[in-house]
């Protein structure tokens, strides 16, 4: 689970007559991860086959296109027997079999894509007339007259004294009306020679012109309704067209996975090396997994076989990585995967990742009410489109109720009250909730706690910056010594995972971001100041520093060359180190600084509310819509930078101590669900 599973090269020899049978067990027991072979095995491999795993591959990427234009995820069907007599023309039977189904969908699909554009910019347009659909002058017209041209468009709304300065300068007639609090409808005319630089001008500023296309009238009030009516048409036929398609799509999974299996297949064949009587098969199996590869071939050559065992030889530039997780961290694996996937001979962060991105996220993002929404969306939207994401959004969604609760925090500070969440905290003995954040201290009166739980915020950041920068390092050194790298573990990684360990010891051990802080402080401006903890911290920063300067001429030494060809970069590592140090650490403070605006935003939209409230019957409504409106904008929009700046927390300033991601996944030839059945083997 921590280290990728160990995998053993193989080179297979068998009969050519078993060799079919052979390939349809393997691709039926998902185990076997082919690789183009060695080329100093005689023989050739069969051009056919590669030219059959091209036209299944494409096949393949055809129909991921008709999923995709459904927003659905291919699906693989239970239980399906992939009926094959030669592989070939068996290929050619089911691709016959489906060409009516193909045609079907290619034409409804390519029709779909052509409406989605087309009502992207009928959308856009619409956008466009709304502020003039009720102008009834053909604009068109005024705009090519040959004495007089006339311009439209929409602007920001600070570009009215921009036109006021052009109108004076030019000798122009203009006019501008409000659309809403950010726009403004801007009209302008005059002699074509000015027009051209007038309008030019405004362009740059922000204008955007209505232009109507000459497929519609002039008059805008005319071609806002043609549009809306098109618009109306193209959804219907959307829909009609969607609905057709959704009819046939269990023939589209049962033609997905023929195309699959068959892909499959032909990635073996077209890497198999025949000669007049022996195939040669080259792959990966895991180490656990090579008796069963015996007793396949076994039973399906009758004894006549060869395997040379090539071994687990670790380094190589193309062997692949085969991670083993249990089925709740597998989906985490993708977040990692976004990096890339591991060297074999490094560790796995995968369960590390999997605790500490739900954390980051939950304390970014502390609200019980949007952490449910965040669930609510993954698994009555998302699910059905790809369960990994839904799954990582439900842990995290689900890692935000649990913070939201602890800060207090649910839908805002106006729901919190109405269901007496800062009442259980008081009830249980808490003068505010254990996360929660100034904005709390704000809404409920206690000005003197601001400080308090502004401190506690950073405390809590700067805690996660010392543990995750820690174990990071201390990941590093793990990986130099699986990989054998002992002169890079000795010389680097070990006084980095000394540096980092003792700059951020103060915040793992006192959880107190203002001693953390004087504790680092006398140990770095007053030698310690005959603070144990201090001094701790001044040795191990001194020893850890030393080392690095230290240690490549060291090993220059060792070598028999000269210690100075190695200070160069000694240098450089000491450099980098503080500045990752200086870096790093602060950065883990947007924990903090997102939580904040999370609770910010929402204290806003409550005290409008209050405004509002204060208003009447009508006012109070308003205040409601407001609420609701305000928690679905603060949801939306901190969801997702609470999401990036996560990433980014792992990305930049985690994985950069320890991870490469330069390995390439296992891929055993397989068909999930469905099996390869030989009616009778092709020569």
């Amino acid at each position: 689970m921590l280290r990728a599973r160990r995998l053993e090269e193989v080179l297979i020899a068998v009969p050519k007559q078993a060799h079919d049978r052979l390939v349809a067990r393997l691709v039926n027991e998902s185990f076997f991860h082919v690789e183009e072979p060695l080329k100093d095995i005689p023989g050739s491999s069969s051009p056919r086959f590669k030219t059959a795993l091209v036209q299944a591959s494409e096949k393949l990427s055809k129909i991921q296109f008709y999923y995709s234009v459904l927003r659905l995820q291919p699906v693989i069907m239970e239980g399906v027997e992939v009926r094959v007599s030669d592989w070939i023309h068996s290929f050619n039977e089911y691709v016959e079999l489906y060409k009516d189904l193909d045609r079907f969908f290619d034409v409804r699909t390519s029709r779909l894509t052509e409406i989605e554009a087309s009502l992207a910019e009928l959308k856009r347009l619409k956008e466009l007339l709304e502020p003039v659909k009720h102008v009834a002058v053909d604009i068109r017209v005024l705009a090519e007259t040959a004495r007089l041209q006339y311009a439209l468009g929409i602007a920001p709304r600070d570009i009215e004294s921009y036109v006021e300065e052009l109108t004076s300068k030019y000798n122009l007639v203009s006019a501008v009306e409000d659309v809403d609090e950010k726009t403004v409808l801007v009209a302008i005319a005059g002699r074509p020679e000015v027009m051209r630089l007038a309008v030019s001008s405004l362009v740059k500023r922000g204008l955007t012109l209505i232009v109507i296309p000459r497929s519609l009238p002039g008059e805008p009030s005319e071609a806002y309704k043609i549009v809306v009516e098109n618009l109306g048409k193209l959804d219907e036929e959307a829909s009609r067209i969607k609905s057709e398609l959704l009819e046939r799509i269990d023939s589209l999974h049962g033609y997905y996975t023929y195309m699959y299996a068959f892909r499959e297949v032909f990635r073996v064949l077209a890497n198999t090396m025949e000669t007049g009587t022996t195939a040669f098969l080259r792959g990966y199996v895991d180490v656990d997994d090579f008796n069963k590869l015996i007793s396949i071939l076994e039973d399906e050559t009758g004894g006549a076989y060869i395997v040379y065992r090539l071994g687990v030889r670790r380094g190589e530039v193309r062997i692949p990585t085969k991670v083993s997780l249990p089925w709740f961290l597998q989906p985490f694996h993708r977040i990692v995967q976004m990096y890339g996937d591991p060297d074999p001979e490094e560790v796995v962060p995968t369960v590390f990742l999997a605790i500490t991105f739900p954390l980051a996220f939950g304390l970014m993002f502390p609200d019980a009410g949007h952490g449910l929404l965040l669930v609510l969306f993954a698994q009555l939207y998302l699910k059905r489109r790809s369960p990994d994401w839904a799954f990582i959004l439900t842990v995290i969604g689900s890692m935000s109720i649990i913070t939201g609760f602890l800060a207090g925090e649910l839908f805002g500070p106006k729901v919190s009250e109405l269901l007496h969440l800062p009442a259980i905290w008081s009830y249980l003995g808490f003068h505010a909730p254990p996360l929660a954040l100034p904005a709390y201290a704000v809404e409920h009166g206690v000005l003197e706690l601001v400080s308090e739980l502004l401190y506690r915020a950073i405390t809590i950041s700067l805690w996660m910056a010392a543990f995750m920068l820690s174990l990071g390092t201390l990941l590093g050194v793990v990986n130099s010594y699986l990989k054998g790298e002992v002169e890079e573990l000795i010389a680097v990684k070990i006084p980095k995972f000394l540096f980092f360990t003792s700059v951020t010891l103060p915040f793992l051990v006192l959880f107190d971001a203002r001693k953390a802080g004087s504790t680092i402080g006398l140990a770095l401006l007053d030698l310690g100041g005959g603070d144990p903890l201090a001094t701790l911290v001044l040795i191990g920063i001194i020893v850890s520093l030393t080392w690095l300067l230290l240690g490549e001429p060291l090993i220059q030494v060792i070598h028999g060359h000269v210690p100075l060809a190695g200070l160069a970069r000694s240098l450089m590592e000491v450099y980098e180190v503080i500045l990752m140090a200086m870096g790093n650490v602060p950065s883990f403070l947007r924990i903090m600084a997102l939580a904040l605006a999370h609770s910010s935003l929402m204290l806003a939209f409550a005290f409008i509310f209050d405004l509002l409230s204060g208003l009447g019957f009508l006012g109070l409504a308003f205040g409601i819509l407001v609420y609701i409106l305000g928690n679905l904008f603060v949801a939306g929009l901190e969801g997702i930078l609470a999401f990036a700046h996560t990433l980014r927390l792992h990305f930049y300033e985690w994985f950069s101590k320890f991870y490469v991601g330069g390995g390439i996944p296992f891929q055993p030839i397989a068909i999930p669900g469905a099996r390869i059945v030989l009616l009778r083997h092709s020569s």
